[in-house]
């Protein structure tokens, strides 16, 4: 075998491990966004669909009551309105946030806006500095990064105020997420559990060049995510 031929044959080896090796994170990230939105359908959409079957025997009972038909039906009405918000948070989460023209700033804003819960969290954000032009694709991750931040902090630390603040200088943008939902006893093993996951914030922060990085917060966790700017 000569040189060449066995340089090609060790790259050939390499570059099918490599393959095999993000084949099969890829299909863990999937696994884990899919289990994620059943987890969310199960335990919210789904959930308050069944209330209405509960309605439906109440009223087959209350029917000779006008009151309690009443009662029940402004009841209805209610729990409807919570589970056509509940289908549009999972709508929000699934599609693009970004509009035509959009700067990343405004899209992420925007995002904050759509990701809030009345009465269930309250997202503030704030920018400073002179944003600079990013690629869409990279635009995107970061959005997507952004998301399943605040998404965590609302769901898993049960956070009453989340604050998404964007930092521009010449060379690099600075994103955190800051939570009061995670009590302070339990945030050092909180954080030592996330720094060894490698799920789809750190797939997609390595695939635009970001760092994140989890620390302990004012209030609670805090997530700081680099992302170095173009020359």
């Amino acid at each position: 075998m000569s040189v060449n031929t066995t340089t090609m044959f060790y790259l050939f080896k390499s570059r099918a491990s490599f393959e095999n090796a993000v084949a099969h994170r890829a299909i863990e990230a999937t696994e884990h966004i899919i289990a994620e939105m059943g987890a969310e359908l199960h335990d919210d959409l789904i959930q308050r669909l069944s209330i209405f079957r509960l309605y439906l025997d109440r009223l087959e009972r209350a029917k000779a009551d006008p009151a309690e038909t009443m009662n029940l039906i402004n009841g209805m009405n209610a729990d409807f309105q919570e589970v056509v918000d509940s289908v549009r948070r999972i709508s929000r989460r699934l599609m693009s946030v970004k509009s035509e023209h959009d700067s990343l700033g405004e899209r992420l804003q925007t995002l904050c806006q759509n990701m809030e819960r009345p009465g269930g969290g309250t997202i503030h954000f704030t920018q400073t500095g002179s944003e600079q032009p990013i690629g869409d694709k990279d635009a995107l991750y970061i959005s997507r990064i952004v998301q399943e931040l605040i998404h965590n902090a609302l769901k898993h630390s049960s956070a009453w105020h989340v604050d998404v603040r964007l930092a521009w200088s010449s060379h690099l943008l600075l994103i955190e997420v800051e939570d009061d939902g995670t009590a302070f006893s339990k945030v050092d093993s909180f954080i030592s559990s996330l720094q060894k996951k490698y799920n789809t914030l750190r797939m997609r922060s390595k695939i635009i060049g970001a760092r994140i990085h989890y620390s302990q917060g004012r209030r609670g966790l805090l997530a700081r995510v680099e992302y170095p700017l173009p020359a």
